[in-house]
C-alpha cells in the first residue's frame, strides 16, 4: 500500500494518501469462526490440500519439521524466536503479550501442530493503524519528523504450499534485493529489521532468507543476542506478531508503524540509537508472497 501510494504521488495522481488497516478477530468472531476464516482465505488449496484436513498451523508445522530435519534445528531454535519477541514486547506499552516468558514456560505450552507449541503461534488480537503518505515538500511542514520511502521490492514463488519449490527457502531475500536496488542501498545499510513472524519458524526462515543469518543459523543468532536492541541488526523491537499482536489481516501494519516510530526517535526505552534505514517485511500465505519496504530519513 505504501509503495502504491508513493507511485501515485510521484505520478501526479494524488497529493496525499491515507492508508488504514484494522481487524477485530478477537472480539467480533468466535474462535471456530476465525479458524474457518483462515482456512477459507486462500493459504490452503481448496482442491488438493483442504480435503485432506490441513490447517494453517499444521502446514507451518510441516515447514518447521522439514527445517529441523534439514538443518539440525531443535525446539531451542524455535524457542529463541519466541523469547526474543516477548522480551522486546515487554518494553512496548501497547503490546498484547507482555508477561515475562522463560524457556520452561515455552516448553510447558501445549502442542498445536508438532513441533509447534502454542507459544510458537501468534495470539489472536484486535488492532489497527493508519499512516499518511504525502510529498516530501508537504511533509517538511508537518509537526512530526518526516520519514522517506526509499524503495520497495516484491516476490512470489508459489500460491499454495503444495506448489512451493522448497519448504525451507522462500522469496524474502529476492524482495529485499529488489528493494535495495530501488533504494540504492546495500544490506549493511539496514539498521533495524521488522520481520514478519506469524509463527516462530517464519521468523527463523525469513531472517535467514533476508540474509541476516546463514541457513539454519537464525536460532543461534537470536540466542546470542545478535538481533537484540543493542545487537548487530535489531529485529522486531516492538515484539513482532508473536508478542506485539496479530490483528488478522491487519497484522503487517504493526511492523510499518514500528519502523516509523524508530526512525523518528520516539520509541522510548526500546529505541535503537542511530537508526537511519529500516526494513519492513511482510508475508502473504504460506511463505508465498513477500514485500520489503525500506524507509529512512530525507
Amino acid at each position: 500500500m505504501v509503495d502504491l501510494a508513493s507511485m501515485m504521488i510521484a505520478g501526479g495522481r494524488a497529493s496525499t494518501v491515507l492508508i488504514v488497516s484494522a481487524d477485530m478477530p478477537l472480539s467480533v468472531v468466535s474462535r471456530d469462526a476465525y479458524v474457518q476464516t483462515l482456512a477459507d482465505s486462500g493459504p490452503v488449496h481448496p482442491d488438493i490440500e483442504r480435503p485432506f484436513g490441513p490447517t494453517v498451523p499444521s502446514l507451518f508445522g510441516m515447514v518447521a519439521r522439514t527445517y529441523m530435519q534439514e538443518y539440525g534445528a531443535s525446539d531451542l531454535d524455535l524457542a529463541a524466536a519466541a523469547l526474543h519477541d516477548r522480551a522486546a514486547a515487554s518494553l512496548h506499552p501497547n503490546a498484547h503479550m507482555r508477561a515475562p516468558l522463560s524457556l520452561e514456560d515455552y516448553r510447558a505450552a501445549r502442542m498445536v501442530a508438532d513441533p509447534l507449541r502454542l507459544l510458537d503461534c501468534t495470539p489472536v488480537s484486535d488492532g489497527g493503524a493508519a499512516v499518511v503518505v504525502t510529498s516530501l515538500d508537504r511533509a517538511r511542514n508537518a509537526p512530526k519528523r518526516p520519514v522517506k520511502v526509499l524503495g520497495a521490492g516484491f516476490s512470489m514463488t508459489h500460491l499454495h504450499l503444495s506448489a512451493a519449490p522448497s519448504l525451507t527457502r522462500f522469496g524474502a531475500g529476492v524482495a529485499f534485493d529488489r528493494a535495495l536496488r530501488a533504494a540504492g542501498h546495500v544490506r549493511d545499510d539496514v539498521d533495524l529489521a521488522l520481520v514478519y513472524d506469524c509463527f516462530t519458524v517464519a521468523l527463523l526462515i525469513n531472517t535467514e532468507d533476508l540474509g541476516f543469518a546463514p541457513k539454519g543459523g537464525a536460532g543461534a543468532a537470536f540466542r546470542a543476542g545478535v538481533f537484540g536492541r543493542e545487537g548487530r541488526v535489531p529485529i522486531n523491537t516492538h515484539g513482532g506478531l508473536l508478542s506485539h499482536g496479530y490483528p488478522g489481516r491487519a497484522a503487517g501494519i504493526g511492523n510499518l508503524i514500528e519502523a516509523v516510530v524508530q526512525l523518528r526517535g520516539d520509541a522510548g526505552e526500546r529505541q535503537v540509537p542511530g537508526v537511519e534505514v529500516t526494513l519492513t517485511h511482510g508475508m502473504g500465505g504460506l511463505f508465498a508472497t513477500h514485500g520489503v519496504l525500506l524507509l529512512g530519513h530525507p
